[in-house]
């Protein structure tokens, strides 16, 4: 039985308390949204809480769009829109949150975001032990637009990503794409390229910025952290475009989180037109641990532990 409250939770004020029973989620709604809190029972938070406020923007380029506000990645999941773009991409989601209860279905609609002519949707929606996150986003503005809808999970530190690369035969043809950010050093030591998985590792200790891009056929991503596994799985759609050198899968880690990211279609809107990207959640207990810069561990960890 689904089970929805509002609490007030710390630095991030208002939120909106779901527990399925099985798992509790925290949802800002005094700003944002954002999905702050995402824990089995008994268990702690797999997802940031940027309560130091170590990611932010103001001033310079970013005042010329959004005058005295300023922009706060707060942490947890939330919908972006890619590519990216400094400053329109951070647009300062500081205000309060409408929400309306659909059975098991929550809708979350922030603002309209007048300077970007933009307006975001999150739908929430819980059934057999899953969460269904899709992300909605309509062109509001004048003229038109070509983005994707992109699903950032920001979580904690220690946090260790398993990607899966694609494993299409192709024939005389390529199979994989790996999209390198300017700042990746390919040697970095929290970094393990496979023939058939990657995995990244977070590392606090670790000052340098890290991200790597790649096509995901196989429509799933899992991060393991805090005695749990936390699995997204999403559609791939053959032959459609993706940003970043056709990367629908994205990962950025840096001193204090990791990012896990999936992304939709990029697609031109007119006035009006939407698109949409959806996620499903599992979360599960998972007290093993394995070799990350090992194949076959990596391999034996998903086939035991990742319902594919």
């Amino acid at each position: 039985m689904l089970k929805f409250e509002e609490v007030n939770y710390d630095y991030f004020g208002k939120c909106l308390k779901i527990c399925d029973g099985r798992t509790e989620m925290l949802v800002t709604i005094d700003v944002g949204p954002r999905i702050i809190s995402y824990r089995l029972n008994g268990k702690e938070n797999i997802m940031c809480e940027d309560k130091k406020e170590n990611s932010t923007m103001e001033g310079g380029v970013f005042s010329e769009v959004f005058g005295e506000r300023k922009w706060y990645i707060y942490g947890g999941h939330r919908l972006w829109f890619s590519p990216e773009h400094n400053p329109k991409s951070y647009f300062p989601d500081n205000d309060k949150v409408r929400y309306e209860i659909l059975d098991n279905k929550v809708i979350l609609t922030p603002p309209p975001q007048l300077e970007t002519g933009m307006q975001f949707v999150l739908e929430i929606e819980f059934s057999e032990n899953k969460a269904k996150i899709n992300h909605i986003i309509q062109n509001i503005g004048e003229d038109d637009i070509k983005i994707s809808p992109w699903a950032m999970t920001v979580v904690d530190e220690n946090s260790l990503a398993i990607l899966p690369q694609s494993s299409k035969d192709t024939g005389l043809l390529s199979n994989r794409n790996l999209s390198l950010w300017a700042y990746t050093d390919i040697y970095d030591d929290r970094l393990f390229i496979g023939n058939k998985y990657i995995t990244i590792k977070q590392d606090s200790d670790c000052k340098n910025n890290l991200k790597v891009g790649f096509n995901n056929e196989d429509g799933w991503l899992a991060m393991v952290n805090k005695s749990q596994l936390f699995v997204k799985k999403f559609d791939y759609i053959e032959n459609a475009e993706y940003p970043d050198n056709h990367c629908n899968c994205e990962c950025f880690t840096n001193f204090f989180m990791m990012e896990i990211e999936s992304l939709g279609e990029l697609k031109y809107l007119s006035k009006g037109e939407k698109t949409s990207h959806a996620e499903v959640w599992e979360l599960y207990d998972c007290d093993k641990s394995f070799d990350p810069k090992n194949e076959n561990e990596i391999s034996k960890f998903v086939k035991d532990n990742i319902p594919l």
